[in-house]
């Protein structure tokens, strides 16, 4: 579906935008990615990107930031696998070993697994996760260790 150089611009603005939730300039590409192309060719590939529906563009002035789509191509096709230890292969097939009868359980126990092995929130979407809209988020202070 993409080049290489469209792959490593996707995956540049996708990583770019997880680490700053700003919009991604070309300027901002070059300065921070080795892409061995120049700013107007990073623009171009961006467009074409966003004429994929890859990208979205806030403002006209502004830089890019990832769709839907483009989270879906990265996670997809541009995410590198990290290996896991054995140990952790073990204690994700015995977490996911336990008997569910519905998506919601699995679904629950996939998402604490998932955390406990990162130390991360984990956030969950069902089926047509693309028609949902999270209408609000709420964090809960548990106790004082942060």
């Amino acid at each position: 579906m993409l080049d290489d150089r469209k792959k490593k611009v996707l995956q540049a603005i996708v990583e770019e935008y997880i680490n700053t939730a700003e919009p991604v300039s070309s300027n901002a590409l070059i300065s921070k990615y080795d892409l061995n192309c120049s700013s107007a060719t990073i623009r171009n590939e961006m467009s074409d990107l966003e004429k994929k529906g890859l990208l979205d563009k806030m403002h006209t002035s502004s830089g890019r930031v990832p769709s839907a789509k483009g989270y879906r191509y990265y996670v997809d096709e541009l995410l590198k696998d990290d290996n896991i230890s054995l140990e952790e292969v073990k204690y994700i097939s015995n977490k996911l070993e336990t008997k569910v009868h519905e998506i919601e359980d699995l679904t629950k126990i996939t998402a604490n697994t998932i955390s406990e092995i990162t130390h991360y929130t984990t956030v969950t979407i069902g089926p047509k996760a693309d028609e949902q809209i999270i209408q609000e988020i709420k964090f809960v202070l548990l106790g004082t260790r942060m």
